[in-house]
């Protein structure tokens, strides 16, 4: 029997058989080499484009704020070219490959999301938004004869819709990136970017909701009548001030027509509760704003303010209001701003820098009689509201006037129409309960009324502060102070005018400071007792939703100062950051920190 023996591989055949494994591994090399080039030179390309994009959009945005609508216009065309072309550079096949390979892809997945969300952005939002402000914010809006053009608002819904609904989609998907694994350059963009798109469309929020509740506002569906109060800081309620003044103004088809002027002279408490307030309000704030117009603005809650002021207005003059709208001289001094002076019958003008004191102090000095100072109030009223609509404010202006006025809370709407009032509950504008709710759940809130019964006000400086310390248990110990003192002076019973000082007639002797502080602690807070000076006191303990409320009435003479210390355990575990909104004062102040 023969052996089969193994046949011998030529060596020709081996040869060969090397050149191909070679030739094999030398085309693997070279495309990967091509690859890291393809990706390398693109990445490079869209680094180039992106930072052309940076350039172009600060341009832009100085563009925008300067009203240079042609440049701005130009400026959103490149931008949208540079992103285009930044997206298209990392979204091919071959970068998508890349994105598997360890550590580099999640580097690449990353420069590819912020490249295809800014491109996104810029042309779904930054560009038809640009369009949109050489159209709504062009100088044709500004008011002619007391009426505006509600048709470029309506026209503009659309668009701003859609422009928040990109922005709000690019802000998450730039979120959703993974932080893992990123290195620092690409972690910065992702931040940097994350920051921008949220600032953007918080913006695109805000308009597109003006732009759904403005032309409803301005009577573009249907004619609509509004309570405007005009608060007075000298004394204080948890709004800002009593409502001393009253108009009702008419909206028709962009038309505003101020039809009535009123004053609380106009109005009887005798007449008894024209609404009931809430039962949980009115255990804090007394239900004297049920029949006292004077006190429809002791609650943070405007809606309750509104609806009682309407129907006290409606009760007295007939007719009905759609909204209520309450400002105080502090927002008015803004307005003048942006309108310019108003000159009154007897000469003197009000004027941004007068405004605050005309308003609040000389006006007592300089009509000494009740009625005299209403004709004053009324007058003033009357030339800022033709100022306003005659188109003597620029645009910008107002528009910036009324945002610092709403971001203080100088400015409250309220409006009887569910479409409209849905969308104001969730902005400042809604009033302080709902701006204390919007801070979030460490948010407190310091609200004064003052018990003279005058215009002592103007001499209560007020100082605010808020501090946490957290517990061994994960809650923390929460502290809120009020520092109240008069700086009245030492004679101001007998120097200052009757309507200033006070006459007792609510048992505070002339020329002494009565305050009912009040503080809103967030849901679920517990309260921990109230200091005075470092010794505890009695106070008012109450609760309204799920809201601890704290109270103490102080009175102060001449020179006086004291300290009240709010003390509250957190609701949750790690809440160690509060924040603080209070009354809007005479003077804006800076709330410190414990």
């Amino acid at each position: 029997m023969s052996e089969d023996v193994p046949a011998v591989e030529p060596a020709t055949a081996t040869r060969r058989r090397g050149r191909l494994v070679w030739l094999i591994v030398g085309v693997v090399l070279v495309a990967v080499v091509g690859a890291v080039v393809w990706v390398g030179v693109r990445g490079w390309l869209a680094k180039g484009e992106l930072e052309a994009a940076a350039a172009t959009a600060e341009k832009l945005q100085a563009d925008i704020v300067a009203g240079d609508t042609a440049a701005a216009g130009d400026g959103a065309d490149k931008l949208v070219g540079h992103t285009h072309q930044a997206a298209a550079l990392t979204g091919d096949p071959v970068w998508a490959l890349a994105e598997i390979v360890p550590v580099v892809g999640p580097n690449l997945s990353a420069v590819r999301v912020l490249s295809t969300q800014l491109d996104a952005a810029a042309s779904g939002a930054i560009r038809p938004l640009t369009g949109l402000a050489q159209s709504v914010f062009a100088e044709s809006f500004r008011p002619v004869d007391g009426r505006i053009d509600v048709e470029p608002l309506v026209a503009a819904r659309p668009a701003a819709h859609s422009a928040r609904a990109v922005l709000t989609d690019a802000a998450a998907a730039v979120d959703a990136i993974d932080d893992d694994g990123l290195i620092g350059p690409v972690a910065a963009a992702k931040t940097s970017l994350a920051t921008a798109l949220g600032q953007a469309a918080g913006l695109s929020a805000t308009l597109d909701d003006a732009l759904v509740i403005a032309p409803v506002m301005l009577g573009a569906d249907g004619p609509r009548n509004y309570l405007v109060l005009f608060q007075n800081n000298a004394e204080l309620r948890t709004a800002g001030g009593i409502p001393g003044a009253f108009a009702l103004v008419h909206a028709e088809d962009g038309l505003l027509q101020l039809v009535k002027q009123a004053s609380t002279a106009d109005f009887s408490a005798n007449d008894g509760p024209a609404l009931p307030a809430p039962a949980a309000m009115a255990a804090v704030f007394g239900d004297g704003m049920s029949s006292h117009i004077q006190d429809v603005t002791m609650t943070p809650d405007f809606t309750v303010s509104a609806s009682l002021a309407s129907a006290m207005w409606e009760r007295r003059f007939g007719g009905t209001v759609d909204g209520v709208i309450a400002v105080d001289p502090v927002a008015l001094s803004y307005l003048l701003g942006a309108t310019g002076p108003v000159t009154l019958a007897d000469g003197s003008k009000l004027t941004k820098e007068n405004a605050v004191k005309s308003l609040l102090v000389d006006v007592y000095t300089r009509f000494p009689e009740g009625a005299a100072q209403d004709a004053f109030f009324a007058e003033s009223a009357a030339a800022a509201f033709t100022a306003i609509t005659g188109g003597a404010a620029d645009p910008k202006a107002l528009v910036s006037a009324l945002t610092r006025a709403g971001e203080e809370n100088r400015v409250s709407l309220w409006s009887s129409d569910e479409s409209v009032q849905s969308v104001l509950a969730g902005t400042t504008l809604a009033g302080l309960d709902a701006a204390q709710k919007e801070l979030g759940p460490e948010a407190y809130g310091v609200y004064l009324n003052d018990a003279t019964g005058a215009k002592m006000d103007p001499y209560l400086d007020v100082a605010m502060a808020v501090g946490a310390v957290p517990r061994d248990d994960g809650r923390s110990d929460v502290t809120v102070t009020v520092t109240l003192t008069s700086t009245a002076a030492a004679d101001a019973a007998t120097s200052y005018p009757g309507v200033v000082a006070g006459t007792g007639f609510y048992g505070v002797a002339p020329g002494l400071i009565a305050t009912n502080v009040t503080v809103f602690a967030p849901a679920g807070a517990f309260d921990a007792g109230v200091e005075r000076d470092g010794d505890r006191v009695e106070y008012a303990p109450a609760v309204v939703d799920d809201r601890a409320v704290s109270s103490l009435g102080v009175t102060l003479a001449p020179g006086e100062k004291t300290e009240l210390a709010f003390h509250y355990t957190s609701a949750e575990k790690g809440q160690s950051e509060p924040t603080l909104l209070h009354t809007p004062l005479m003077k804006n102040i800076t709330v410190g920190s414990l």
